[in-house]
C-alpha cells in the first residue's frame, strides 16, 4: 500500500485504481469487533413504552456484559443504499429496530441504541409473528419507508419517523412469505416480488395496492427472489423444488418463466454457428421443467452487482456461480467447508456478494455464513467469486462447539447461528468497511477492517522475504564454490 500511496502522489496511479486497491485491502482485513454492540434497551424509556419494546434489562451492566438487540433471535438485517448510515433489524420477538450507525464515530468500544422501534405491543398494525425479511425503499436519500414480511402472512410498508416506526399499509398474502425483493434499478416497475409457501412468486403492485398477481413455474415453496440489477423486468427465484427460474414480468401467466438453470449444463445457451461450441452441440431448451440447479432445496439466489452472474446456494452444501447471459454453470468449486443443512423451518439463506468495483477485477469475493443445525460454530467464509479460492475464515468470538448455556440466556449454538449478513462502506471508522451479522440469541455482532498504522502490507512482506531467500541461496552457492563454511560478504 505504501507503493500505491507514493504512486498516487506522483500521479502514476489513477484515483479509481487507488480506490479499488484500498477497498480490496480493507475487505481482506475484516476482523471481529466485539466492542461494537447493539442494544434495544433504552436508557430513559418513555412511560408509555411496553416492556415488549425493549430487550431484558439483565446482562446489560458493565462494559464486558452481553447486550441484546432483540428479545429473541435476530432474523434479518438491511442497510440503506445511499450513505449506508442506517440499518434496520427484524427479530422473532417480533419487532423492528432502526439503528444510526454513524453514532459510533471512530470508537471501537460503542453500544448502539435503537433510534426507532415498533412491536406488536406498541402499534396495533405491527407484525404479530416473527420477521422473515426486511428492505429499505432504495430511492430516498434519507430512509423513510421500509418493507417487511413475517410469518403472520403479510407484507407491510412502514414509515420511519423517529422515534417510531409506523406501519402505513398491509398487504395480506394469505400464505407464509419467506423473502421479498424490490428493484433499485431507476427504470424498475413498482413491483415487490415475494417468495412464499405457495408455488408461485407473488407480485405486489405499489401503485394499485393489489397483491393478486403471481408468476407460476415452481412445484414448491419459493424461498428466495432477486431482481436483476441491469434488467428491471427480469426476476430470479429459487425454491424447495431444487430449481432456479428466471422470469420476465412483462409476460403473463406461464409465459413469464423464460429460463431455468441446469447444474449439468456447463455450456449454456449458445447460438449455433458462433464457433463457441462444436457444430454437433445441441443447445438445451431455455426453460425446462426437468432442469435442476441443486440436489436439494435452493435457499438463496443473488445477482452480481453488474448482472453478469447469478450465485445460488442449496442444501446440498453447494454454492454455484452461473453465467447470467447463457445460463451456464461455471463449475466454480468452493471446497468442502460449505455447510447449509436442512432446518426444521423454511427460510432464505443467501450469500453476501461484495459489489463490483470494490475489489480488484476478477477477484471479487462473496461471504457465506455456514449453517449446521447439529454443530454450528459461528463461521463466516470469504471466497473468491470467480475461482472459488478460500480467502479467509471469520469466527464469532467466544463461541466453541459443544459449549453449554451462555450467561443463563442462550446456548452457544443459538449464539453461533448467523441468520443474515449485511455490509456497508464509508463507515464511521474512517476506513470504510463494516460487516454486521444477525444471530439466533438476539445479538447483532460487528466486524470491522483492521489496518494498523506502520504494519507492512502483504505485498511488501512477500517481496522482502523473496529478496532474503535469494540472498541466502547466493550465499550458500558462494560458500560451496569457496569450499569454506564461512559466510561470504553480503552483496
Amino acid at each position: 500500500m505504501n507503493s500505491y500511496l507514493l504512486n498516487r502522489a506522483l500521479g502514476s496511479v489513477n484515483p479509481n485504481d487507488f480506490h479499488v486497491a484500498q477497498t480490496d485491502r480493507l475487505v481482506h482485513s475484516i476482523e471481529p469487533a466485539p466492542g461494537i454492540r447493539f442494544s434495544s434497551r433504552k436508557t430513559t424509556a418513555p412511560t408509555d413504552q411496553s416492556e415488549d419494546d425493549v430487550a431484558p434489562l439483565d446482562q446489560e451492566l458493565g462494559a464486558a456484559a452481553e447486550v441484546f438487540a432483540h428479545k429473541s433471535g435476530v432474523n434479518c438485517l438491511a442497510v440503506d443504499q445511499f450513505e449506508g448510515r442506517y440499518m434496520i433489524s427484524g427479530g422473532a420477538d417480533p419487532s423492528i429496530h432502526l439503528w444510526d450507525l454513524e453514532t459510533r464515530g471512530s470508537e471501537l468500544e460503542h453500544v448502539h441504541q435503537a433510534c426507532a422501534s415498533v412491536s406488536k405491543s406498541s402499534h396495533p398494525d405491527a407484525h404479530t409473528h416473527a420477521l422473515t425479511s426486511l428492505s429499505i425503499y432504495p430511492f430516498d436519500p434519507v430512509p423513510s419507508t421500509i418493507f417487511s414480511t413475517a410469518h403472520d402472512g403479510t407484507l407491510k410498508l412502514s414509515a420511519l419517523q423517529s422515534p417510531a416506526i409506523t406501519p402505513v399499509h398491509t398487504f395480506n398474502l394469505d400464505c407464509t412469505p419467506y423473502s421479498h425483493s424490490f428493484s433499485s434499478n431507476p427504470g424498475s416497475t413498482l413491483l415487490v416480488a415475494v417468495g412464499t409457501s405457495e408455488r408461485s412468486v407473488r407480485l405486489v403492485d405499489l401503485r394499485s395496492g393489489l397483491s393478486t398477481q403471481g408468476l407460476p413455474g415452481h412445484n414448491g415453496a419459493v424461498l428466495s427472489v432477486a431482481w436483476a440489477p441491469h434488467r428491471p423486468h427480469l426476476l430470479a427465484s429459487s425454491s424447495v423444488d431444487n430449481r432456479v427460474i428466471i422470469f420476465d414480468v412483462r409476460r403473463g401467466g406461464h409465459n413469464s418463466a423464460i429460463a431455468t438453470l441446469d447444474m449439468d449444463d456447463s455450456v449454456g445457451l449458445v447460438a449455433p454457428g458462433t464457433g463457441a461450441v462444436p457444430a454437433s452441440h445441441e443447445s438445451r431448451l431455455a426453460f425446462s421443467r426437468d432442469a435442476r440447479a441443486h440436489n436439494g432445496p435452493v435457499t438463496g439466489v443473488r445477482w452480481t452487482s453488474n448482472g453478469s452472474h447469478i450465485v445460488t446456494t442449496g442444501q446440498d452444501a453447494r454454492i454455484r456461480v452461473w453465467d447470467a447471459g447463457t445460463g451456464a454453470n461455471t463449475l466454480v468449486h468452493f471446497g468442502p467447508r460449505v455447510r447449509n443443512s436442512s432446518t426444521s423451518h423454511l427460510a432464505e439463506r443467501a450469500p453476501l456478494l461484495v459489489p463490483k468495483g470494490t475489489m480488484n477485477p476478477g477477484h471479487e469475493a462473496l461471504l457465506w455464513s455456514n449453517f449446521n443445525e447439529q454443530d454450528d460454530r459461528g463461521e463466516i467464509f470469504m471466497f473468491e467469486l470467480q475461482e472459488g479460492t478460500f480467502l479467509k475464515r471469520l469466527r464469532v468470538p467466544g463461541i466453541m462447539a459443544g459449549s453449554q448455556n451462555m450467561r443463563g440466556r442462550s446456548s452457544a449454538l443459538s449464539a453461533a447461528r448467523i441468520n443474515d449478513l449485511v455490509w456497508r462502506g464509508n463507515g464511521g471508522s474512517g476506513e470504510g468497511i463494516e460487516l454486521f451479522s444477525a444471530h439466533g440469541d438476539g445479538t447483532i455482532r460487528s466486524w470491522a477492517s483492521r489496518d494498523p498504522d506502520g504494519e507492512p502490507d502483504e505485498a511488501e512482506t512477500a517481496a522482502n522475504a523473496d529478496r532474503k531467500r535469494k540472498r541466502d541461496v547466493l550465499d550458500e552457492i558462494s560458500r560451496g564454490l569457496l569450499g569454506t563454511d564461512q559466510p561470504s560478504l553480503q552483496l
